[in-house]
């Protein structure tokens, strides 16, 4: 078989034209070397996750969720283990700054792009487990997880931290659960301007 090279030339090459099923059977071999090149990937990623000394918390039963029959499902409760230590609250402070959760919270947390997480009105549940979990695996929309870059002692500071702040007389952002009655909407000849 001849083929062309750049400026013109030919050449002879020898050996079987390569056929519609070896350039298959090239393709597969690719495809599962890219398959074991994945698998070794995710497999030692894995195996480093589990030579990770730092416990994983237990599944909370967050108080505020309704149970399907009544019955609770079976969960553990977190306990805060740092309460009532000033210096360790003072310390959670400036994991609050590092951390910049005040860039999405707020200065003293008192919310701005995120929410308030002194005004007692939690989305997720606000016990101590419940906001521990919050910042231990994130939530939708913004919120990241940060148990893989924290200790959990750093967090327990950090739940601490927003414990030991007043509830603000002034709260600006909406409560989550409806203490109030909606309002029935205006009746339509309300709603019309009439000249």
């Amino acid at each position: 078989m001849w083929v062309s090279l750049a400026g013109g030339i030919k050449e002879r090459r020898t050996g079987p034209r390569p056929s519609h099923r070896s350039r298959k059977v090239r393709a597969a071999r690719s495809i599962r070397a890219l398959l074991a090149t994945e698998i070794l990937i995710v497999g030692s990623l894995s195996c480093r996750r589990a030579n990770d000394p730092r416990p994983i918390p237990p599944a909370i039963a967050y108080q505020s969720y309704l149970r399907a029959g009544g019955l609770d499902p079976p969960a553990g409760k977190l306990a805060n283990p740092l309460t009532g230590n000033p210096q360790l609250t003072r310390n959670g402070e400036q994991l609050f700054s590092a951390m910049n959760c005040d860039g999405c919270h707020g200065a003293g947390a008192l919310g701005w792009v995120g929410p308030s997480l002194v005004d007692g009105r939690w989305r997720y549940g606000g016990t101590d487990g419940e906001v521990y979990q919050s910042i231990f695996y994130g939530r939708p929309r913004g919120m990241p997880a940060y148990g893989g870059v924290l200790s959990s002692d750093a967090i327990w500071r950090i739940v601490s931290y927003l414990r030991a702040q007043p509830i603000p007389t002034d709260v600006p952002t909406q409560s989550w659960i409806a203490t109030t009655p909606a309002r029935p909407a205006p009746a339509r000849e309300q709603t019309h301007n009439r000249k």
